[in-house]
């Protein structure tokens, strides 16, 4: 346990990690963290490319650049009320730089760590580095065409399913479902398209570098990263690729293979991988986002880049229009995620929370309740007046009222009826699902919850959040 906290005017304390443990993950998609990203970057004094590279890798790969920033997020929110903040060295500094606090004390716990890349984190790359000089060995008669199409898994073929038919479709290492790949890959093949494994070019030699790196691990693992992708482009260069169409703004050094391409003339189409944020450095000539607000994240570190909202991520679900449920008696529905398996535990806490707004909610008003649980989550079951259920067609006949703390079922229900989004302090529901949301806090879901099972205004708030569809 880190012995970094806060003492507050009150005198109570507030450890490190029980910031993280309230925060919501979104402190980590906003401007004070890519700061904090690029403060502690800068130590490094490394050259524009390397230095959006090691940036990126602090974003998405580092424990202790987080914590920090959280530290920087919660005594930039309550200032006021902080006394007095004892912490390494790191942390100060950044406190000092990007919070500007005067009227704090700072205590002092000693150096910084040296790197700041977990040796977990180490460990996974170097085995990113195998798999893929691995899949460079798989002999494939496909010749790779003036357009290509990066891949990994089926979701690929959703993002650009005409292009993964008329361009070589190259599929590089998935080490979260590799039988899923090779299903994908069959599929493909079956169908006719052009398909092969791929893979990049890593040297063999920075493996024990990279394993057993102390000091400037962090310059090491940059370095690995970005001399493979450079090689890449040249060999994608040299094979005549006109087109690329991708979908990996959260590998940290892709930027440096887009940028050798696109000053050799090759056009970058980036669709968005999830509804976050990932690495604040890019290099496409188009993106696809979710929402403006993702597209315009992009394209403010990245000035050649077009942004665009990627057409609409509905999911055709077995339930009635807005205009057709209308009539139907009202349900309030849950979307249920999977939070602790990603050690979410202020959004974990929020469902919790709001569960039990809920029910007894419904069960005062007499409404059904519906969680609609995640496809990872425990059998179906019925728990205090609330009904499980897996399939959509569970609540085709009722008005739904969907609920969530930020699930991205957010974008399949819209046009079946209106979404209330967690809105507590930290969860910046605006990063996920852009501008122009209904919101609820604890406080005011009763109340919000009381005017939408009315029919009119079910049916106002309804019509006003129907999906935006892009091109």
């Amino acid at each position: 346990m880190s012995l970094e906290h806060c003492t507050l005017s009150d005198g109570s304390v507030i450890h490190i990690g029980e910031i993280r443990d309230k925060c919501a993950q979104s402190i980590f998609q906003t401007s004070l963290f890519y700061d904090v990203c690029d403060f502690l970057a800068r130590a490094h004094k490394l050259d524009g490319l390397e230095h959006k590279v090691l940036v990126n890798l602090y974003a998405l790969k580092s424990s202790r650049v987080k914590d920090i920033a959280a530290l920087a997020y919660y005594v930039n929110e309550h200032v006021d009320g902080v006394f007095e903040v004892c912490a390494l060295d790191d942390s100060i500094a950044v406190l000092q730089e990007l919070i500007g606090a005067e009227s704090i004390v700072f205590r002092r716990l000693g150096g910084a760590p040296h790197a700041y890349i977990e040796k977990a984190n180490r460990q996974a790359i170097a085995m990113k580095i195998i798999l893929n000089r691995l899949f460079r060995l798989v002999p494939s008669r496909v010749s790779v065409s003036p357009s290509i199409v990066r891949g990994w898994v089926d979701v690929t073929e959703a993002m650009y399913a005409k292009e993964v038919f008329s361009s070589s479709l190259l599929l590089y290492p998935f080490p979260f479902g590799m039988a899923r790949q090779f299903r994908f890959f069959r599929s493909v093949k079956k169908r006719g398209g052009k398909v092969r494994f791929s893979g990049l070019p890593y040297q063999l030699s920075g493996l024990l570098r990279l394993l057993f790196a102390k000091g400037r691990g962090d310059v090491d693992v940059v370095r690995i990263e970005t001399s493979a992708y450079q090689r890449y482009a040249r060999e994608l260069i040299a094979e005549g690729v006109k087109v690329v169409y991708t979908s990996d703004e959260f590998e940290v050094a892709s930027i440096a293979l887009y940028e050798r391409l696109i000053e050799a003339g090759v056009t970058i189409i980036n669709t968005a991988h999830g509804v976050g944020l990932y690495s604040p450095y890019v290099a496409y000539s188009e993106f696809k986002g979710i929402n403006a607000s993702q597209s315009n994240f992009y394209q403010q570190r990245c000035s050649g880049l077009k942004p665009s909202i990627r057409k609409s991520r509905n999911t055709k679900l077995p339930l009635a229009s807005v205009d057709a449920s209308r009539a139907l008696p009202p349900a309030v529905v849950l979307l249920d995620q999977n939070f602790l398996t990603f050690n979410c535990v202020a959004e974990s806490n929020a469902l919790v929370q709001t569960q039990r707004i809920l029910e007894e909610f419904c069960s005062a008003k007499n409404v059904p309740f519906f969680i609609k649980v995640h496809p990872n989550s425990s059998p179906t079951e019925q728990l205090n007046g609330s009904v499980r259920v897996r399939d959509w067609a569970a609540i085709s006949g009722f008005r739904p009222i969907f609920v969530t703390v930020n699930s991205t079922a957010f974008y399949d229900v819209q046009g079946y009826g209106p979404v209330l989004v967690c809105d507590e302090p930290s969860f910046l529901p605006e990063i996920y699902f852009g501008g122009e949301l209904l919101v609820y806090r604890y406080v005011n879901l009763v109340e919000k919850l009381l005017n939408l099972i009315q029919e009119d205004a079910w049916w106002t708030a309804a019509s006003k959040h129907m999906p935006n569809v892009g091109d």
